[in-house]
């Protein structure tokens, strides 16, 4: 689901914004001028984002929630229309295939997914379904507006009843949008962003008129289009880690330190054993952790860090952050260096020190 029908480059490049390409193919907004700009909305004001990457999983029958609970970490089961939860899709032996945000609908359970992980997901949920009354299937006609920042909650209550907009993480509603009250969309509160976040979850084909509305309701905010560019630098600041960047099909889900995602008191699920086995035996020999950097150049993904001359591993995410005037970033790092002060050597020249997210602390 890499090429997106609804996420055509015209309806990108009608918003005014540099393209550029996912490694997985799917084509963004890198910016819309000045990510410095970008960056300050999402600070100071509110940034709005036209998240066309995300791939999207619908599951619908019967036995969805039963089925669903049996192949995440998460507890979903209990779960009510309009809850939701943030969680991991292992395969047997605890690996993580994708990271997964699920939300509660009345009438099916939308998954939310890395880009270009949703054909993947499919047939890996598909695998298992046996006499399950359960039907998977992509979720393709969305277009995901993202408000991000502090005043996002008052830009969107210019446009629907600002008591009616979620305020739990997660949390969905059915909303009418003002001058628009004959027509609902959905509209969550979102975590992992590091700043309040709301989206709108309209049809492909309403999301245009959408931007500028919220646009023009901002605008008193300082409200202003936001990029690819501006969020991965502003969610390396805050040390969230993405799937694809971060860490992936090689790692458990203790290694990430994403704790909300994990329930220990679930019930069964693929991978379970393993990830019990870790937390109530042991303990996993490498960590997400973040980083300050002062070095010349941004390290790339992969870049190797030593310990005594060992390598303690490598950094994963990096950024030039003007707000915290260095270079920070997130590594994978073993054990043994991932203690908050440690001195690290960079591959190329300089150094880095390990630090506690997030970053902006």
């Amino acid at each position: 689901m890499s090429a997106k029908s609804y996420a055509s480059s015209a309806w990108l490049r009608g918003l005014g914004g540099e393209l550029m390409r996912l490694e997985e193919g799917t084509e963004v907004v890198a910016n819309y001028g000045s990510v410095e700009a970008e960056c300050e909305a999402l600070v100071d004001g509110v940034g709005v984002i036209a998240r066309n990457w995300p791939d999207h999983l619908r599951v619908r029958g019967e036995d969805r929630m039963a089925y669903l609970n049996g192949k995440v970490t998460c507890e979903i089961d209990g779960l009510g229309f309009g809850e939701g939860v943030y969680g991991f899709v292992l395969d047997a032996k605890g690996h993580i295939q994708a990271d997964t945000t699920i939300r509660v609908l009345e009438d099916a359970i939308w998954l939310e997914l890395p880009a270009g992980q949703g054909s993947r997901l499919l047939e890996h949920l598909n695998r298992f379904v046996v006499i399950d009354r359960v039907e998977i299937e992509p979720l393709e006609d969305l277009m995901p507006l993202t408000l991000v920042g502090p005043q996002a909650r008052a830009t969107l209550g210019a446009v629907l009843d600002p008591a009616l907009i979620p305020d739990r993480p997660w949390q969905i509603r059915h909303l009418a949008i003002e001058r628009e009250r004959e027509r609902e969309i959905p509209v969550s509160s979102d975590g992992r962003w590091g700043m309040p976040a709301l989206t709108l979850w309209p049809q492909a084909s309403d999301a245009e008129a959408l931007v500028s509305r919220l646009l023009d309701a901002g605008r008193p905010s300082g409200a202003r289009l936001v990029g690819y560019q501006a969020l991965n630098r502003f969610r390396i600041e805050a040390g969230i880690p993405w799937f694809g960047w971060d860490f992936g099909e090689d790692n458990l889900p203790q290694e990430t330190g994403e704790d909300e995602a994990v329930s220990y008191t679930k019930g069964c699920y693929l991978g379970q054993e393993v990830v019990a086995r870790l937390h109530y035996r042991g303990q996993v020999s490498k960590l997400l952790c973040g980083l300050t950097i002062d070095a010349d150049e941004v390290p790339g993904p992969g870049t190797a860090l030593a310990l005594d001359e060992r390598q303690a591993g490598r950094v994963t995410s990096a950024t030039r952050s003007p707000r915290m005037g260095s270079v920070v970033g997130i590594a994978m790092l073993q054990r043994r260096a991932a203690e908050v002060g440690t001195r690290l050597d960079v591959e190329g020249g300089g150094h880095a020190r390990v630090v506690k997210s997030p970053l902006t602390a």
